[in-house]
């Protein structure tokens, strides 16, 4: 009766040969270093996503641009992995906020220059202005200035017109005074009343080449003069002929005068 039962019991034995066994060692290899791939990129993502939860304000203020691309950065990864579990509707959110709030700053940034550049233009502009209004100022100075000359220049030359005419009204007296007749005649170059200054214009007849003399005369009521004269003529036409040819050479009006 025992061996009636064991009769119906199945006996297992398990017999593997050495292609199963390491089909099932690479099985187990393979999935533990997906387990180990997935933990190490659960950490990163988790490390990564801190990071940008840390720095998001301080970056945002430093340099948003910057934040920006990191914030982008992690929100593809994110979502590469996320959207996968929890279908990206978190990450995406806190995306378009971080967004908004570099937007934000980026504006007030682009706003803050925008008001120094209009103050600078300002004070460029009254810069401007300052310089103009000197420039004119300047400009009309050196107008006056030069209508000042031009003034001055104008009545010199009015005073030495006069003069010339004077001296030529006095040498066609002379010339009228003198008899056309023979005679022995002189040309005066010039009188002073003092000595010093006779003999100095002397001085310069000679070094044009012209031996000029001098000659001492009593006139009534005015006291003594001192005469530079040159040369001795003995008719008047010479001596207008030497008096032309002296004025023309020295620049300075003679008078033919009888000795």
């Amino acid at each position: 009766m025992r061996a009636e039962p064991e009769l119906y019991k199945d006996k297992i034995e398990i017999a593997l040969d050495g292609r199963q066994v390491f089909y099932l060692f690479f099985g187990g290899a393979v999935l533990a270093c997906l387990v180990f791939v997935l933990g190490v990129m659960v950490g990163r993502r988790v490390e990564a996503r801190a990071h940008v939860d840390r720095g998001a304000a301080t970056s945002a203020a430093r340099d948003p641009l910057a934040a920006l691309d990191d914030l982008d950065a992690s929100s593809r990864d994110d979502m590469s992995f996320r959207t996968q579990l929890a279908g990206g509707k978190a990450a995406t959110s806190e995306v378009d906020q971080a967004v908004a709030a570099i937007e934000k700053s980026r504006a007030a940034a682009r706003s803050e220059v925008g008001a120094k550049d209009k103050a600078a233009a300002k004070v460029s502009d009254e810069d401007e202005s300052d310089d103009a209004e000197q420039d004119a100022a300047a400009k009309q100075a050196a107008d006056e200035k030069k209508a000042a000359e031009a003034a001055k220049k104008a009545e010199k030359a009015e005073k030495d017109k006069a003069k010339k005419a004077a001296e030529a009204a006095k040498v066609a007296e002379a010339a009228k005074a003198v008899p056309d007749d023979d005679g022995r005649f002189t040309l005066q170059l010039s009188s002073f009343q003092e000595r010093d200054d006779a003999e100095s214009f002397q001085a310069d007849m000679k070094a044009t080449g012209y031996k000029a003399y001098l000659v001492e005369a009593e006139v009534e009521g005015k006291g003594t003069w001192f005469r530079v004269r040159y040369g001795t003529y003995d008719s008047y036409q010479a001596a207008i002929d030497a008096k032309d040819e002296f004025e023309r050479k020295v620049q300075k009006i003679a008078y033919v005068t009888r000795l």
